[in-house]
């Protein structure tokens, strides 16, 4: 088990960039003695450009790499060899070292699993210039006067007292020079050649950095001498070839100061051309994508559609052999039966002498049976016919198919007494007259079937209009129900009444259901025990015959 822990913090190392680490680090302790120093009316100001070096191995691959290339490449010791002077205050440029190292090391890690600020190269570098300026306030002091107590071994000739206007001084150059280079190597990062050395990813998006870092540098540069070219050759009156082979601090440090300022702007423009190509690319793959996912959801509808086709030719195919049966099984159904009934006329007829009370109410018993029998297959074959109906729309006035219908019921029923009635005005509407006829037909069928026990028959009929549709209604006097049944209204062979007390077959709603769903409308029914019913069915407005309906009515 203790075999299996590892008590290295730097574990998972990998060789290759561990070499590099170490290269940069060395490469970076070698650039300190070959510094740039510039000199600013009396104040020098030193560049030591080989600290980009580690920097560059912390923001590509974390804390670790950079801390190995600082150390073991010995970039550490760099203060106490440019500011040896400075004694134990030499210490602190190394802390801050280590520092800077630290935090961009942190950042670089977090930046790929965040997008949050807090990650940010500059805000980062913020905090760091913070905590920078409370070490150089706080504690380059104390080690100053740490020279007087114990002299350092390696310098005896260091400082003992430093002012604090130029303590501020020294460290908010040593704040800008880092931060410059911060900048550059923001910038280097996003060449391709330099990302190859880090082995950091690079897309087609990056393959113009170098080209577009270079050209704008270049412009830069070339501005620059123009303008000194004006300024000493024209204005100062020096020989062009004399003031470059001797250049003068102005020089120096206006060639210094463009070169920076060309490459970080370099820097933010190829990140902006490099982002732009980015987002192109993605474009570019998104619109393949659709264009697979379009051409997959065509082969996929194609598929389907003929599926669909095939599935539809089978289900026709075994709807006209099911209705095929279904006619040939109420013809062989019917035929018995008719034969039932009429044995059982003859018999009556025949025999009735020769046959008691009882057997003669058998015998008409089954005569009824088999009448009823023979009426449900008829019923049930007019439901399927009108499931399966095609309609064929035409205008239809309203009012003169239920005055038709209630006179033929009137006509087949003599011994009752019917009344009927119009609230509002009935429209012509568009539907197919022989269903819609079948369902006014059923509607008015059931409403004098179960008003049969009153004096006087009432049913009215009428129309609302709404902004979609028409509102139907037939109403009349009879026995009503309960309305917590009246779901059960609609399904085939459901009834509320007993056969003995009210005749049919428990098709006829459902049969009105079926018309009505086929044009498009909705039913329901109402009732109150005792009180009658109210059937309702809607027809949806046609443009066609709108204006005409209601002229006509």
């Amino acid at each position: 088990m203790i075999s299996n822990i590892s008590f290295s913090p730097f574990k998972n190392i990998s060789l290759y960039k561990t070499i590099v680490s170490l290269m940069m680090g060395f490469i970076g302790f070698l650039g300190i003695f070959v510094s740039s120093s510039f000199d600013f009316n009396g104040f020098s100001v030193n560049f030591t450009w080989s600290l980009i070096l580690p920097l560059l191995v912390s923001l590509a691959w974390g804390i670790k790499y950079g801390i190995i290339s600082i150390t073991l490449g010995l970039v550490i010791v760099y203060p106490f060899i440019l500011g040896s002077y400075n004694g134990w205050a030499s210490l602190v440029p190394a802390i801050s070292l280590c520092l800077w190292i630290i935090i961009h090391g942190y950042g670089s890690e977090n930046r790929e699993k965040s997008k949050s600020i807090y990650f940010n190269i500059y805000f980062l570098q913020f905090i760091y210039i913070i905590i920078r300026m409370l070490i150089y306030v706080f504690i380059f002091p104390l080690l100053i006067r740490l020279n007087n107590i114990q002299p350092p071994f390696w310098n005896a000739d260091i400082i003992t007292s430093i002012d604090s206007e130029l303590l501020l001084l020294f460290a908010i150059k040593g704040i800008i020079v880092e931060s410059i280079f911060l900048a550059l190597c923001d910038a280097l990062l996003l060449l391709p050649f330099i990302r190859k050395i880090f082995r950091l990813k690079t897309t087609n998006a990056t393959k113009h950095n170098t080209k577009i870092m270079i050209t704008i540098v270049f412009f830069g540069l070339s501005f620059a001498l123009v303008i000194l070219t004006i300024h000493n050759y024209i204005i100062d009156q020096h020989h062009i070839l004399y003031w470059l082979l001797h250049p003068n601090e102005k020089t120096k440090i206006t060639f210094l100061l463009t070169t920076i300022l060309f490459f970080i702007m370099g820097g933010i423009t190829v990140r902006y051309v490099q982002r732009m190509l980015e987002v192109q690319d993605d474009l570019k793959i998104r619109e393949k994508q659709l264009e697979n996912a379009v051409e997959e959801i065509e082969s996929l509808n194609e598929s389907l559609e003929q599926r669909i086709a095939k599935r539809t030719a089978e289900l026709e195919n075994a709807v006209c052999e099911l209705e095929g049966f279904a006619y040939t099984i109420s013809h062989d159904l019917k035929s018995p039966l008719r034969a039932i009934e009429g044995y059982s006329t003859i018999i009556q007829e025949d025999y009735a002498d020769a046959l008691n009370n009882d057997a003669n109410e058998m015998i008409g018993n089954v005569k009824d049976i088999s009448n009823n029998m023979i009426h449900l297959i008829d019923r049930l074959l007019d439901y399927a016919v009108t499931s399966k109906a095609k309609l064929k729309k035409e205008p239809v006035f309203v009012k003169n198919v239920v005055e038709s219908v209630f006179y033929e019921h009137e006509i087949a029923n003599p011994t009752l007494t019917m009344q009927l009635a119009f609230e509002g005005e009935l429209p012509t509407i568009y539907v197919d007259k022989v269903l819609f006829k079948q369902a006014i037909s059923n509607g008015i069928s059931n409403a004098i079937k179960f008003s049969r026990n009153k004096e006087i028959i009432q049913i009215t009929a009428g129309c609302k209009k709404t902004c979609r549709e028409y509102i139907f209604f037939i109403k009349d006097n009879g026995v009503g129900f309960n309305m917590k049944y009246a779901d059960k209204l609609f399904h085939v062979f459901q009834r509320l009444h007993r056969t003995e007390d009210f005749e049919g077959t428990g098709i006829g709603l459902a049969t009105i259901r079926k018309v009505i769903q086929k044009h498009g409308g909705r039913v329901w029914i109402e009732g109150v025990q005792d009180q009658g019913a109210i059937l309702y069915f809607t027809i949806p407005f046609n443009k066609d015959v709108h204006k005409e309906g209601d002229n006509n009515a």
